[in-house]
């Protein structure tokens, strides 16, 4: 029995002994089979910045200490149909720079080690994502101001080496324009950095358009942009033509276009009926004013539309800006008004309001101020009459966007009359930069006062500094309305005092996402850029800067 045992054992060891043999025979057939795997890349990784990327990967222990060499190749397909650039190291990793691959284009990259020694070649190890080079970024934001139907313009950081701006339309053949010294310095200097400034003409309107910008033939810059819609004008004048006259014979919907010059309204202006348009045929408050009086919005189916244009009533003592009225016999018989916009235009001189509303019962749809400045109106700073005086108005919204009030008051809006609304109106005011308001008594709240009305109101992504203006003080709170109509968020408040000069905060309802940082802004204080470097840059719920964006440029 003993024997059949140890027989038995010596037959299990055999085989035991034969499967491990047969193990480490089929190990080494298979790295017969596949030696390269002894210097194989693995792990690739990859950064990428604006003008270079570097590429690195691990490589197993044992290579340590031997002269081994990789070839990375690097190709616009993932199947490496071809291959764009090629290159050979001896290190497990690569910089590559925008002098070797095109800025802005995805490619893959794939790694060999190549032979060595008694070593073949070791298969090609593939990126599982790709690598871009972003390229530099010399241009800076368009300002919408600049952008226009048939032209735009460009700003960028300035560079002796900068040559060129080449504009590709979606369709059609590219413009490239030569930039000259005056170009390099147009933008001026801001921060102690000097900007350029190429304003390209001859565009068409409503195309987008690709931007580039090239020092030599190396690309510095891209961006993309969108020309304006061709606006179709029922008439255009000049500043010889009466623009009063012009008014008063425009038909419904009429668009009157402004060519550059100075225009006289010296009595008020009567919008009867109708809609209309004036615009600036160049697209800029700057080259384009009119000195007016008061611009009355009378009757039903009146409204009006106001773009590119420097609207002053210094020179005619405005006490009102745009007055609404039932009719002239009966200002307050009710009326219902078309929408108001006064988009890319200057405001000022005006006494005491921008919009008046209050003289009867008037409904409205929307009413939106956009990418314009609006000062120095309700110049006592004490009157009765808020910049948005909407008492006894039905409306539907007022949006204020991407706009500057400064100098202005009693205070910014006030709904607070009993009034039954069609539907509870909106007040939306977004990046956007407010300046030395308020005052005029304690009955007066200078951001908003609804009362008990159902107005909902939100104020996000803005500046809010310098109360009051007036030596007036105004009521405690800059709000009064119901709790649950107020969203403030992502904004930037300072130097809010209850009293000229004050030590007291005014009262803010609760805000989220809010900041405090004092700008240096004082009640004369003209414009409001924002210092390079500042936290505001980057504060709104998007990531970009907060207030007005055109003093961010």
């Amino acid at each position: 029995m003993k024997s059949i045992i140890n027989k038995s054992s010596k037959k299990i060891l055999l085989l035991f002994a034969a499967v491990l043999l047969i193990t480490a025979c089929k190990k080494e057939k298979e790295e017969t089979l596949d030696p390269a795997r002894l210097f194989k890349a693995s792990n690739i990784s990859i950064t990428a910045g604006q003008t270079s990327a570097d590429i690195k990967w691990a490589v197993p222990l044992f290579s340590s200490g031997k002269a081994l060499t990789y070839t990375v190749d690097f190709s616009k397909d993932a199947a490496f149909t071809t291959v764009d650039f090629t290159k050979v190291v001896d290190t497990a990793g690569i910089k590559v720079t925008d002098e070797n691959l095109t800025i802005r284009i995805p490619y893959y990259i794939r790694i060999k080690a190549n032979a060595f020694e008694n070593q073949p070649e070791s298969k090609y190890i593939v990126s599982t994502s790709t690598v871009t080079i972003t390229g530099t970024q010399m241009f800076t934001q368009i300002r919408e101001t600049e952008l226009r139907e048939t032209s735009v313009g460009l700003r960028f950081i300035s560079d002796p080496a900068l040559s060129s701006i080449k504009l590709t339309p979606a369709t059609g053949a590219p413009i490239t324009v030569a930039l000259t010294a005056s170009d390099l310095t147009a933008g001026g200097v801001v921060a102690g950095i000097t900007y350029g400034l190429k304003t390209i003409t001859g565009l068409t309107g409503n195309v987008k358009y690709t931007a580039q910008i090239f020092a030599g033939t190396k690309d510095k810059g891209l961006l993309e942009f969108t020309t304006l819609p061709v606006t179709t004008y029922t008439l255009i004048i000049s500043p010889t033509d009466n623009l009063a006259t012009t008014i008063s014979a425009a038909t419904n919907g009429a668009v009157i276009g402004l060519n550059p010059g100075v225009y006289n309204l010296p009595a008020t202006v009567f919008i009867t009926q109708k809609t209309i348009t004036l615009k600036s045929t160049s697209g800029s408050p700057s080259d384009t004013k009119v000195n007016f009086k008061e611009i009355d919005i009378e009757g039903t189916g009146a409204g009006i539309t106001l773009s590119g244009i420097d609207l002053d009533g210094t020179n005619y003592a405005s006490l009102y800006f745009l007055n609404f009225i039932g009719s002239q016999a009966s200002v307050g018989s009710a009326a219902t008004f078309t929408n108001i916009l006064v988009d890319n235009c200057i405001v000022h001189g005006v006494a005491t309001s921008f919009l008046r509303a209050d003289r009867g019962s008037y409904k409205i749809g929307s009413i939106t101020v956009n990418n314009s400045i609006v000062h120095t109106v309700g110049l006592d700073g004490a009157s009765s009459y808020f910049t948005f005086h909407l008492n006894k108005l039905d409306f539907a919204s007022l949006n204020i966007t991407k706009s500057t009030f400064s100098n202005f008051g009693p205070g910014l809006v006030t709904a607070n009359a009993a009034v039954t609304f069609t539907t509870n109106p909106s007040i939306n005011i977004s990046y956007s930069t407010f300046n030395s308001f308020g005052g005029g008594g304690t009955s007066k709240y200078v951001l908003f006062d609804a009362n008990a009305q159902p107005v909902k109101f939100t104020l996000t992504n803005s500046i809010i500094a310098n109360t009051p203006k007036s030596t007036s003080a105004p009521n405690t709170a800059a709000i009064r309305a119901s709790v649950a109509a107020i969203t403030l968020s992502y904004n930037n408040v300072f130097n809010l005092y209850t009293t000229n000069p004050g030590t007291t905060p005014l009262t803010l309802p609760v805000q989220s996402n809010s900041l405090a940082i004092d700008l240096g802004w004082t009640h004369a204080t003209p414009t409001f850029e924002l210092p390079t470097g500042s936290p505001l840059r980057t504060a709104s719920n998007t990531g970009t800067a907060i207030g007005d964006p055109r003093w961010t440029y």
